[in-house]
Parts: C-alpha cells; structure tokens; sequence
C-alpha cells in the first residue's frame, strides 16, 4: 500500500475509505489525477468491510466474505497507486480546501479543490433507563467486534433495537458460537411481511438474509416482535431486561450478560456542516442529510457526497455512489465529455435506482415508533457525555429554547467528545414530539471544529522550555 509521504497538494482528496470512497478514488486515478484517501482505520474497508487489526498474524478459521472484499479493495487502491492516509483523523476542513489530520504522531495539513466527502454513518439508539450501563454496546459496534476482530462481546447477549442489522448480528454470534437470549424487534411481524416484495428486489442481500433467519430458527432463538426495552439493571451475573410490548402493553423479563442496540444509522454531517453546506431533512434517509443535486454534488463547488453519508441506500449502492460522485467531478474538471458523462451517469443511475427500492423497504423496517419516543422517562439520560436527561432538555423548551442549537447552549447537550453525534437525533425527537412540529423546525448542530477530539500532544510538537519566547507583561 502506498503510504503519504512529503506531498502536501492533491487534485482530489478522498475522505473515507469504505467501498463508496475507494471506488471513487479508483475512478479518478483511472484518469490521471492525484488522489489522496484518508480514513482514521487501519485499512481500507471502512465499517462494512472493516479489516482486522495488524497485528493478528493470521485470520481467525471462520472467514468471512466482508474480509475476502476488504483485501480486494486493498489491492485496488495499490494498483492504481492511490496515496492513503491510514490511521489518520480528519479534524478539520476549512474551504479551499485545506484539509487537516492528526496521526498518533503528529498533525498534517493537505490541500486540493476537489473534495469527495464519503464518511458514512453512526448508528441512532433511542435511549432507555438504563442504557449507559457497563454491559450495553451499540449494534453497529457489536458487527465491528464480529467482522473485524472475530470477537463474542459476551458468553450470552440480547439483541434489541429494528431492522436487518438484527439479524445479520444473530447469525454471527450464533456463527461463532455465542448465545442470543433474545431478539427484542421494535418491527412486527407484518412489517417484515410487508417488507417482503421490496426486499426481494436485492437479491443478494434477500438471499443473505434468508440464511441468516434460518441459522436463527436452528439455533431457536426468540424473537419478540413489537417490543422495545423499557429497563434495564445491573444484577449479579449480568443485567436484567424489562421489555415492553408496544402492542399490548404487557411487561416481561430476561435475564443476560449483555445488550447490544441499535435503531438504523444516521449519515455523517460533520465536515458538511463545518463547510456550511445547505442541509435538508430526510427521515427515510436517516435524518439530515447534506443537500446533493442528481449527480451528488453539494450546494459548495468541488464538494462531492458519496456513499450512505448522502442518504443511506446500503452498502451494494455505495460503489455505485462513489463512482457517481466521482464521474460527476470528472466532468467539472473537463476531464471527461458531456457524452460520455451522460452514457456513464445514466447506467449508474439505473443500478441505484433498483437499489433505492430495497433501500425504501429498509427505511421503513428501521423506523422509530413514536411510543419509543414518548415511553422516555424523564430522569433518562439522553446526552451521555454530558448526563443531561430528557427533563432538563424539556426544560429548556420551556424557558425559551426553540432550537436544538439553543437547546445546546443552555443545557451542555452536544458538548461532549461525541459532539452530539449520538443525542442529537434522539433529542429533537423528545423535542418535536413535546412541541407537536416537525423535527426539521428545530434546526441541527453547528459545524465547529474540531470535530474530532485532538489530543494536545499532536498539536504542541516538541520544544524546550528555555526557548519559549517570554513576553513582558502589559504596562497597566
């Protein structure tokens, strides 16, 4: 793999190495440019396709496919002498563009015109009682302990939360031999039913799935459908569940070592809003989404989407989209004729379109029901980073607050090292829900950097003492 060296200026840089953001850094190699991709994991791969970490020696005996595609992407970017940028996190992007990194080294810089912004998403949990407990994980990093390190978070684990990832996170445990007390689906029965025509169009993905339910039947896990959990409590041994059935309203108790939750993902925002790009709100495609025209491009010249951080569609769409994005920048940078930009967008565009019918299905498997939202206890808390709950939130509604932004300023919410990325979504929905109006009222989070946490080290370097210059103080 080619690693950065001394160069500083790229005609395009490539934020995010998932399959979204290699395929669009291929597709602009393949034409002579100058591509940077940097992505702060170790390898390309990004949360699909995540590789294990270097120093295993080996590969565990259960292989996955996810793995097997991850070198491929791997080899791709070296054939087409793509510098990467590994192990590095983007801080900040000022217009420009200058785009700034640290190492667990140091800090760098680099600068381009065209930028191809492909960082995916996070995953939206509805916070409960009981959710910042030692023993309760996100779903999505339950599949990264599973995909990348082989790893059973616990002996025994409930499953809780809606859509697919349930499944998939079943039959990997089970695949390696852990347990699944439970799967605790916020969907119903009918709603999977309904799904099916939709998610039929996909046939890889249907077909995987298919063997995911099997596995789950084999190893009869439970499922409770139309459940949510209302509690849960540390005990002896593990952690006591209370779920709830939306439906009927009845209560029951599971007993488990660990909770893994997770409610659909959201796209990635924060380079987008640091640059002040026009943003619009999109339920089905995960909440607020950075503004794109047919073809991804943003409301600024040279900024490109790419990849679910454009709206979720999936992981098969992403290549899709990077190459969208990518042959879209080819075209602006007269590197490709309106004819053969034409031919190529049309046929990706049909490809996505298919694609976009199972995306739907999806959508509407993921959807938070409003009793989510409103079985919320008021001491819940909602920010973890800064313990602020629901009734401190609500609160500040009441003594004025009218955006989430000044929800931020007057309770801390968003403060944190997580920068709202995991209580934004849950917060405007408490908000919206307590104030009767749409959710897009209440505005997003500020872009501020740095959007990631910098540690001062990177940023200090080295320096002696003696030499600081000393400034002498101010004549009064």
């Amino acid at each position: 793999m080619i690693l950065i060296n001394n160069k500083r200026k790229y005609d395009v840089i490539v934020i995010g190495a998932g399959p979204s953001g290699v395929s669009a850094a291929i597709n602009c190699a393949k034409r002579g440019l100058k591509v940077l991709i940097v992505d702060s994991n170790s390898e390309a791969g990004g949360q699909i396709y995540r590789a294990p970490p270097k120093t295993y020696k080996s590969m565990p005996k259960n292989k996955l496919e996810e793995n097997e595609i991850q070198k491929k992407m791997s080899i791709e970017l070296k054939k087409y002498q793509i510098d990467t940028a590994y192990n590095h996190t983007v801080w900040q992007v000022s217009p420009g563009f200058k785009v700034n990194a640290f190492n667990d080294f140091s800090t760098i810089q680099w600068e381009t015109k065209s930028l191809i912004i492909a960082t995916g998403t996070y995953e939206k949990i509805i916070p409960f009682e009981g959710w910042t407990i030692p023993g309760v994980i996100g779903l999505a990093a339950c599949t990264v302990m599973l995909k990348s390190h082989h790893f059973i978070p616990s002996n025994k684990i409930i499953l809780a939360g809606n859509g697919p990832l349930l499944i998939l996170v079943a039959y990997y445990i089970s695949k390696f031999g852990g347990k699944v007390d439970a799967i605790i689906d916020t969907c119903s029965k009918l709603d999977w039913i309904r799904s099916t025509l939709s998610l039929i169009t996909n046939q890889k993905n249907f077909s995987d799935g298919i063997k995911w339910i099997f596995k789950i039947f084999l190893n009869r896990i439970p499922i409770h459908s139309n459940c949510k959990i209302e509690k849960a409590v540390e005990v002896d041994g593990g952690i006591k569940v209370k779920i709830l059935n939306l439906k009927t309203g009845k209560y029951k108790n599971i007993f488990s070592e660990t909770i893994a939750i997770g409610h659909g993902l959201t796209p990635s925002t924060d380079i987008t809003r640091l640059l002040k790009a026009e943003h619009i709100y999109d339920e089905h495609k995960g909440g607020w989404i950075a503004k794109v025209d047919r073809f991804l491009r943003s409301s600024i010249n040279g900024v490109y989407l790419s990849g679910d951080g454009a709206g979720i569609s999936g992981a098969l769409a992403a290549s899709d989209k990077g190459l969208l994005a990518s042959t879209a920048l080819l075209y602006d940078k007269k590197i490709i004729s309106k004819k053969e930009f034409d031919t190529n967008t049309r046929k990706i565009k049909k490809k996505l379109d298919k694609y976009e019918v199972f995306a739907k299905a999806i959508s509407k498997l993921n959807s938070i029901p409003q009793k989510l939202i409103e079985n919320i206890h008021e001491d819940t808390i909602i920010c973890r980073c800064e313990d602020i709950t629901k009734k401190e939130i609500l609160s500040a509604v009441d003594q004025g607050a009218k955006d989430i932004n000044q929800i931020k300023s007057w309770t801390r919410l968003g403060m944190g090292p997580c920068q709202g990325r995991t209580c934004q979504y849950a917060a405007s929905k408490i908000v919206a829900e307590y104030l009767n109006c749409e959710i897009e009222n209440l505005g997003y989070l500020t872009g501020r950097s740095p959007i990631r946490p910098v540690p001062l080290d990177r940023v200090l370097g080295d320096f002696d003492y003696e030499k600081i210059t000393k400034v002498e103080a101010a004549p009064l």
